[in-house]
């Protein structure tokens, strides 16, 4: 009996042995799990911040890409201002491009530009050699270097990782105007088969509404003598908005025309419009005139010394039809549209039955400025392709 004593005394010795075995392998297996849950937490700290900065870049490359683009109007100052939006972002430096909540400035930017969206993309170097370009597309590339703080941890890993986005801005030739913006004018075509710039001249100025009998002394028309049968005082055109007087000054001053609900709802290539008769006075001087002061700049008198001051509001610069040969005559006046053009209308209009001029800045664009694109055809908007 007292051997099964002793024996029976014994086991609880045994059974603790097992209880602290246990509990030794439990600390490892914690101190394992735990190691893993805090490199997982690292890996998602690390990736997250990761995520953040691309979105970041992406963001300001997007914003960067679409603001330069409106800029290029084929000019090498257009060129030029497309870089510095491009590398100091839309605010430039009121706001200036960073990364990491702004903590970390975007410095390495690239800008590169072509003339078409799979053409070939040319250094900034290259594209603003040339007082004049057809550029109207470009590509912004922005990268920045985020640190690693857990990720590095595991062998054989960076300390940093370089993350890179970019973006595509161009010009999208459209083949009609739809959604407003074009004035109620049809500066006549010097050269209809010239589908570039109709025979007009980048900086010289053209009669938007010819005067009495015809006449002008806008010196771009100088000599020049409208095809067809053109009625006096022709320029005016119905495009959308009737013949009221009212109407006419709505659509110089607000646009808004041709749209949804008008007649013709859309303008293109090959539409003809009807002539609006009469020179309605002073009134469309005073619209124009009203136009022009809607402007930020309503100073400058060329539209170089404009986009160098940068302090415009594009609101001196208008979409009109080109006409091509006018037929018929008075309220049965008529004109076929051969293209679209921008205009940049001068500081002031005063008088009531003499010529309304405006300076040409090459083909149309729906973007405030002129285009890089060739084909005068269609009108040219920004988008953004990638």
């Amino acid at each position: 009996m007292k051997q099964r004593t002793e024996q029976h005394e014994n086991k609880p010795a045994r059974t603790n042995g097992r209880r602290k075995n246990q509990g030794g392998f439990s600390l490892l297996l914690i101190a394992a799990s735990g190691s893993v849950m805090l490199g997982m937490l690292g890996l998602a700290f690390d990736l997250g911040r990761m995520f953040i900065v691309k979105n970041e870049l992406q963001t300001f490359v997007d914003a960067s890409a679409i603001a330069a683009c409106r800029l290029m109007d084929g000019s090498q100052a257009g060129i030029q201002n497309a870089h510095n939006v491009s590398t100091a972002g839309p605010l430039g430096s009121s706001r200036p491009n960073g990364w990491n909540f702004d903590v970390n400035t975007i410095s390495n930017i690239t800008d590169t530009y072509a003339t078409s969206f799979t053409g070939t993309y040319d250094s900034y170097a290259t594209a603003s050699s040339n007082a004049t370009n057809n550029y109207r597309f470009i590509n912004v590339t922005a990268n920045a270097t985020l640190p690693l703080y857990f990720l590095p941890v595991i062998p054989n890993l960076p300390t940093s990782q370089l993350l890179q986005t970019t973006a595509v801005g161009g010009q999208q030739a459209e083949s009609s105007a739809t959604n407003g913006g074009v004035l109620p004018f049809a500066p006549d075509a010097h050269n209809a088969a010239n589908t570039t710039n109709f025979g007009f001249t980048v900086g010289q100025s053209y009669t938007l509404k010819w005067g009495n009998g015809n006449t002008t002394t806008c010196a771009g028309d100088a000599g020049f003598s409208p095809p067809g049968n053109p009625p006096s005082e022709h320029g005016f055109v119905d495009i959308g908005q009737g013949n009221g007087t009212s109407a006419i000054r709505t659509a110089i001053e607000y646009g808004g025309y041709p749209n949804a609900n008008s007649t013709p709802s859309s303008l293109s290539t090959g539409t003809s419009l009807g002539g609006v008769p009469g020179n309605r006075g002073s009134s469309v001087f005073s619209a124009l005139n009203i136009r022009a002061g809607q402007d930020s700049n309503d100073t400058s008198t060329t539209y170089a010394d404009y986009v160098a001051s940068g302090t415009g509001n594009n609101r001196r610069i208008v979409t009109v039809a080109v006409a091509g040969t006018w037929s018929g005559n008075g309220n049965n006046a008529a004109t076929n549209i051969v293209g679209f053009a921008n205009f940049f209308l001068l500081p002031s209009y005063s008088g009531s039955s003499g010529p309304a001029c405006a300076i040409y800045i090459g083909p149309a664009s729906s973007n405030g400025n002129s285009s890089g694109g060739t084909d005068s055809t269609k009108i040219y908007s920004t988008m953004l392709y990638q």
